[in-house]
């Protein structure tokens, strides 16, 4: 009953092979590209079509699915790292939270990127605030929530304008809740 078994897996490894020997005489006499060449026109054709992503399910025939394109980075030529410092100036930073849209985690990355104080952040070009965007992944949330302005207004002291455009930006006021200025804000 062994040499039956034996016999089985011989003539199934036998037919793989041969399988496979006619698979690859198939590709070659169709001409098609050589699989290196297929690689190399894939990667070129993925570095410069922008990267979507498949819907994971077939689309039902009564409503076609439209692909989601994933966000982009800027431009390289848009966007420049802003400098920063190694250590906050005279050992204390500035409460950076106080900047409607700076959380804890935030504020510790800025730390770490060398951001300590106002008057830094409120100093950012727009190619400066672009790469800061990009690198945090904030999609425009530095521009939407105007840290730049805050910063300014923050930095050169003018609580009243900054309280009366942003409330009190990003702390909690005394009831616990963070409030927004009373005024509208400009866009």
């Amino acid at each position: 009953m062994l040499h039956y078994w034996i016999e089985i897996a011989f003539w199934l490894l036998a037919a793989y092979f041969l399988g496979c020997l006619v698979g690859w005489f198939l590709r070659n006499l169709g001409g098609g590209p050589a699989p290196a060449a297929t690689m190399a026109a894939a990667t070129t054709a993925a570095a410069v079509a922008p990267t979507v992503i498949a819907p994971k399910l077939a689309p039902s025939p009564a409503a076609a699915v439209e692909p989601t394109v994933v966000h982009t980075p800027a431009a390289p030529g848009s966007m420049e790292r802003p400098k920063g410092i190694a250590a906050a100036r005279g050992g204390k930073p500035d409460d950076l939270q106080r900047i409607s849209g700076i959380g804890p985690k935030n504020e510790s990355i800025l730390h770490t990127l060398g951001f300590f104080h106002f008057d830094q952040i409120a100093a950012w070009t727009a190619k400066e605030q672009a790469w800061v965007d990009d690198h945090l992944r904030f999609h425009g949330r530095i521009i939407r929530e105007e840290w730049v302005r805050q910063a300014s207004l923050l930095a050169l002291g003018k609580e009243d304008e900054f309280m009366k455009e942003f409330g009190t930006g990003g702390l909690k006021g005394k009831d616990g809740k963070t409030h927004s200025g009373t005024e509208t804000r400009r866009s």
